[in-house]
C-alpha cells in the first residue's frame, strides 16, 4: 500500500471532504431555528476556519463565512465557504477547490451553488426553490444535466441543521435530507450522545455530541447554538475510503 492510499486521496476522499463542507454549511440554520432557542437576532457576519485531516495529516483548509441576507423580502442567512484540499507525496499529488453559496429562510434552502475544480475535472451546479420543487441544474466535465426534488419528497437540506431540534441527550430522530455532494434524498438518523467542550483558539466551546448516519457517510459532529446560527467545533467521520477529521481553528466574531 503506497502512501497515497493510506491517507485515502481518492476521488470518494474528495467527495467526501465535500460532504464536510456540506456540513460545516449547516451553520446556517434557518433563523426560525434560531427563534426557537431563544437566541436574539443577530446583524453581524462570523467568519470561521478550519483544517482538514486525514489519518493524522493535514490536507487541506476550509474557511467559512456566515451573514444576514434578504430573500424576497424576508429574513435569510447567507453561507459561503471555500475549501483547499492540497497534498504533494512523493508517489501521489492532488489539488481541488471548491467554493459554495446557499441561501437559507424559514422555508429552508432557496439557492444553492458550488463550483469544483480538480485536475481533469470540473462541476458546476446551481439550484432553487420553485413552485414546489428543488431544480438544480449540473454541468460536469461539459455535460449538463437538471434534476427536479418534489419539496414534500425530503424535510431539510444539507444546507440546514435539524439535529439542533433535538430536545434531550440520548434522543434520536430521523429525517429525509436532500444531499446536496450526492444530488439525492437520503434518510439519516442522528442521535444526541452526550455534552462536552471542545477547545477552539485555547478557550472551550460548549458543545453538543451528535452521531449522525445515512447510506453513504457516519460520523460524529460537535456543534453548539448562538446568536447567528449553529457552530461546528468539529467533525469526525469515516466511512469505505478512510476517515476525516474537520477542526475548527478559529472562531470570528
Amino acid at each position: 500500500m503506497n502512501n497515497a492510499s493510506k491517507i485515502g486521496l481518492s476521488s470518494p476522499f474528495i467527495a467526501r471532504i465535500r460532504r464536510i463542507v456540506g456540513v460545516a454549511l449547516l451553520v446556517s440554520c434557518v433563523p426560525m431555528i434560531v427563534e426557537k432557542h431563544d437566541c436574539p437576532a443577530s446583524t453581524g457576519a462570523r467568519e470561521s476556519r478550519y483544517d482538514i485531516f486525514s489519518h493524522g495529516l493535514r490536507v487541506g483548509d476550509l474557511t467559512t463565512l456566515l451573514s444576514h441576507d434578504t430573500y424576497q423580502d424576508r429574513r435569510a442567512l447567507r453561507f459561503e465557504s471555500n475549501t483547499r484540499v492540497m497534498a504533494d507525496l512523493l508517489v501521489y499529488s492532488i489539488a481541488y477547490e471548491s467554493r459554495e453559496t446557499a441561501l437559507v429562510t424559514e422555508d429552508g434552502t432557496v439557492s444553492y451553488k458550488r463550483s469544483d475544480r480538480r485536475r481533469g475535472q470540473n462541476l458546476e451546479a446551481a439550484g432553487r426553490l420553485e413552485r414546489g420543487k428543488f431544480i438544480i441544474d449540473v454541468t460536469e466535465n461539459g455535460s449538463r444535466r437538471t434534476l427536479l426534488f418534489d419539496r414534500s419528497r425530503y424535510d431539510h437540506t444539507t444546507m440546514e441543521c435539524p439535529e439542533i431540534l433535538i430536545l434531550r441527550e440520548g434522543e434520536e430522530m430521523s429525517l429525509r435530507l436532500l444531499d446536496f455532494e450526492t444530488f439525492s434524498i437520503v434518510t439519516r438518523r442522528y442521535r444526541w450522545m452526550k455534552s462536552e467542550d471542545v477547545l477552539v483558539e485555547g478557550k472551550p466551546v460548549r458543545c453538543r455530541v451528535i452521531d449522525f448516519e445515512d447510506p453513504h457517510k457516519k460520523g460524529r459532529r460537535w456543534i453548539k447554538a448562538d446568536d447567528l446560527g449553529v457552530i461546528i467545533a468539529r467533525q469526525d467521520g469515516k466511512g469505505k475510503e478512510g476517515s476525516y477529521s474537520l477542526r475548527m481553528t478559529r472562531l470570528g466574531g
